[in-house]
This record gives structure tokens, C-alpha cells and sequence, in this order.
């Protein structure tokens, strides 16, 4: 009976076992022609009956992890939201934000696009790895290649599993030969720490792998001032020859050792710092007060959500799910099938000539800002042909931009496709090239003394 259970599944409905698994072990022991007492009965998973709503609406106890910068975040009246483990802040003022359009949003918005912002960003993972061996591991957990990764800078990484689905992205910053340090998604941290230990010990190689998430915290300056701020606070050189795009840096950034990587999801010039957890306060408010005279403002995850929306860049989890492959979202240029071999490499050879659907940018009124919503699907002649993963108002396009996942056949620049919202309704939108702001990356890099920064609607 428990063999049967598991082939059929049966029991795995409503019932939780209760009928469905009576009804199995009846059926067995009529082809058996023996009796039910001889046959014996699985174990039903609780609830086994009806349970009041009242009995489970107590309250609810969830541990949940601050990062160092929590007693901040709540002077500064912002909205504290669960994102995984963590509280993170979705945005400041008070009170949940609903669109883009609104004041904190729009403010924060303002102030990263125009001058400079910064974001708590420690709920990163954050992964150290030292030995002879680290470039093998590193090769076969991840898609990329990283022996020609120079020491002294960095690279966007993503994993696999076994099937080819994407699980996790980061940054990898090489500091020497032999000595890593990556990042990872803030929900996957931990998972990726023991994915490498797996491989790590499945393929007998001499690596050190030290989890520094919590030891470390995080903080990305961002913005096209935001050179301007750091040199007044660190000992760094910030000029593009000595620190290019993508380099990471070793330093004291007022007077606390600091690595710092030449990185950014918001499509500005940007410096992700990493510091150790208990100096993070320290160097947040310095970073503060040196961007004074610039107006900073610090942002939260809803405008970081719109401002990487604008650049085209996916958030795991949400523009990707549990079946997604590199190819459907446009990140085949980060796969190395020259190399020997890779966790995922065979199923990815097969995927690739198999591609039946891809993720797109696509854009319509501003006046749906507020209507179409994520997960909403995307009708082709009355069947479902996809859904959309992200979506928001964009100030820059002054337009409702968004990501949607479509077939092939509606993937070309300029196709038309429907959207059905709540009440039913379908509406036009057509897709077209990303990243809808900075196409050429121009702003990652400093502008001119004296320049204006100003975004403007296109």
C-alpha cells in the first residue's frame, strides 16, 4: 500500500489522506481478494479534520534576520517589508507605496537618476573562497568561465541545476590567483553556500569555502555624483583609469576597510561596498553626511525594483521561475558550452536548440500604470500564451514598461500582444528592445564636471 501510494500519488488532494488513501486501500484489497485489515493503511497527513479558522489565526512567530543598518531604516520611518529571512526596506516616509507615481518613489527615484542615492543591500549572500582549486569549483558551479578573470575584477555569474533551470546569480570579484569572493541572491545565500560545499566534496578539490554574510554587510552608492561623494571619504583612486567599470578595490572609506566593486543594478554610476557588519553603521552615516551638499537620499527596494526594471535587469524568482532556462531570458552569452564540463552543461546543449519562449520588454500607456499587474497573462487568439513578470510605471519613458514571458512567435520588436487584467479585460502593448533607459551603458561612467544630470522623458 505505501509503494502504491507513492506511484499514484494518491492521497495527495484535499482529503490529505483521509478518504482518498480508504479508497486506495479498498481498491488494493479487492485485487488482492484480501482483506482490508490485511492490506494496512498509510499514515494521513494532518489536518486530519476540519481545524476552526479561529484555532490558526494566533499569532504568528517567524524568526526573521535585521541587517545593521535596522535601527536606521526605522528612524527614517521606512516601510519594513519580509523579503525572504530579512526585513528590508521597500521604501521611506511611511505607509506601503502603490505605484511609482507616488511621492517617496518618486522622490528616491529622482534623486538616484539626477544626483546620488544609496541602498542597504546587506542581505546578500556573500561567499569567500581560498585553495588551489578554486577555479575548478568555480567552473563547474557556474556557467561562466573564469580563468582569464584578471585579480582585480569582476564578473556576473549565474548557476544551474542539473535540468538547465537557472537557481541563482551574483557578482564573482578575483582578488588573486587563488582567492574569490561572489556574491549571491538574498533568498538563496545559504543555498548556494552548501551547493558549493556539494561540489566541493562530489569532485574531491581543495577549496575553503567561508560564508561571510552575516560578517559582512553591504551598501550600494549610486548615482552620477556619486564619485564625487566617496572621494571625499576614502583613500581609493576613484578615476576611471585606476578604478574602470566592473574593477573591485580594496580600502578605508573613513577609516574602516572596505572592498568596494564598480558594480550597479540601477544603470548609474555605482560603488557596492562591502564592510564589516559591526562598521557598517559607521560608514553609512559617513556616507550620508559626505553626500549632504549632493542631496543624497537613501532608496528602497521599490525604487531599486523600477530603477533595474528600466535597464532590462531580471530579478530571479520573479522574471525567472522554476523551469527557466538561460536561452528564454537572454542570458546565453553567459554560458560556456566550450567548456569540459559544468553542473547543467548536457540539459543546456538540448535547451538551446529547443527554444520555445523568451522574456521581452514591452510598453504601453502610462494610464495602465496602476492596472496591469505581475503574473498577469498574455492572451494569443483566446489561449494562454504567457505572463508578465514585471511591470511599472517608468518616469524616463513616461510610459508602463514591463517583462513579459511570450512565445517565440511574439518575441520580435514590434509584435503586438494582449494582456488580460483582473476584470478580463484586454489590452494592446507592443514589445520592443531593452533596456528601455541608457541602451549604450553611457551613465555607468562619470559625466564631465558641470554636467547637467537631469532624466528627462523620452
Amino acid at each position: 500500500i505505501e509503494l502504491l501510494k507513492r506511484f499514484s500519488t494518491i492521497g495527495m488532494g484535499p482529503s490529505q489522506g483521509k478518504t482518498s488513501n480508504m479508497n486506495g486501500v479498498r481498491w488494493l484489497a479487492n485485487e488482492r481478494d484480501e482483506d482490508v485489515g490485511v492490506i494496512g493503511v498509510t499514515t494521513p497527513r494532518p489536518f486530519l479534520h476540519p481545524v476552526p479558522m479561529g484555532v490558526l489565526g494566533g499569532r504568528r512567530i517567524r524568526r526573521y534576520w535585521c541587517t545593521p543598518m535596522h535601527e536606521y531604516h526605522q528612524q527614517e520611518n521606512a516601510n519594513l517589508m519580509e523579503a525572504g529571512a530579512w526585513l528590508r526596506p521597500m521604501n521611506y516616509g511611511g505607509g506601503e507605496a502603490k505605484s511609482p507615481l507616488e511621492s517617496s518613489i518618486a522622490t528616491e527615484y529622482a534623486a538616484v537618476r539626477e544626483r546620488v542615492g544609496i541602498i542597504d543591500v546587506s542581505t546578500l549572500g556573500k561567499i569567500e573562497l581560498f585553495g588551489p582549486d578554486v577555479i575548478p569549483l568555480l567552473e563547474y558551479a557556474y556557467t561562466a568561465a573564469f580563468d582569464k578573470l584578471k585579480s582585480g575584477m569582476t564578473r556576473y555569474i549565474f548557476m544551474v541545476d542539473g535540468s538547465g533551470t537557472l537557481t541563482d546569480d551574483g557578482v564573482a570579484a578575483r582578488f588573486a590567483e587563488n582567492h574569490f569572493y561572489i556574491t549571491a541572491t538574498s533568498s538563496h545565500a545559504q543555498a548556494v553556500v552548501r551547493q558549493l560545499q556539494l561540489n566541493t566534496e562530489q569532485l574531491g578539490l581543495d577549496v575553503s569555502i567561508v560564508d561571510r554574510t552575516f560578517q559582512m554587510a553591504a551598501m550600494n552608492l549610486a548615482g552620477p555624483r556619486s564619485r564625487e561623494v566617496l572621494k571625499k571619504i576614502t583613500d581609493l583612486d576613484l578615476n576611471e583609469e585606476a578604478f574602470p567599470y566592473l574593477a573591485v578595490r580594496e580600502g578605508l572609506i573613513s577609516g574602516i576597510k572596505a572592498t568596494v566593486m564598480r558594480v550597479g543594478f540601477v544603470g548609474e554610476l555605482g560603488f557596492e561596498i562591502h564592510c564589516p557588519s559591526n562598521s557598517a553603521p559607521v560608514l553609512w552615516q559617513a556616507l550620508l553626511e559626505a553626500g549632504a551638499g549632493e542631496q543624497i537620499k537613501p532608496f528602497g527596494v521599490d525604487t531599486q525594483r523600477l530603477l533595474r526594471l528600466e535597464k532590462g535587469h531580471l530579478i530571479f524568482g520573479q522574471d525567472t521561475d522554476g523551469t527557466t532556462n538561460p536561452y528564454e531570458v537572454n542570458l546565453g552569452w553567459g554560458v560556456k558550452l566550450s567548456k569540459p564540463r559544468f553542473n547543467g552543461k548536457h540539459s543546456l546543449k538540448i535547451l538551446k536548440e529547443k527554444l520555445g519562449r523568451r522574456l521581452v520588454g514591452f510598453k504601453t500607456g502610462a494610464v495602465y500604470a496602476n492596472k496591469i499587474k505581475e503574473c498577469h497573462l498574455v492572451i494569443d487568439r483566446g489561449e494562454i500564451a504567457g505572463r508578465v513578470t514585471s511591470v511599472s510605471y517608468s518616469p524616463h519613458c513616461d510610459a508602463t514598461i514591463g517583462l513579459a514571458m511570450v512565445p517565440m512567435s511574439a518575441s520580435e520588436p514590434g509584435s503586438e500582444i494582449r494582456i488580460r487584467l483582473t476584470d478580463g479585460t484586454l489590452i494592446q502593448a507592443h514589445v520592443v528592445e531593452t533596456p528601455f533607459y541608457d541602451p549604450n551603458n553611457e551613465r555607468q561612467k562619470a559625466l564631465p564636471s558641470g554636467e547637467p544630470h537631469k532624466v528627462s522623458a523620452r
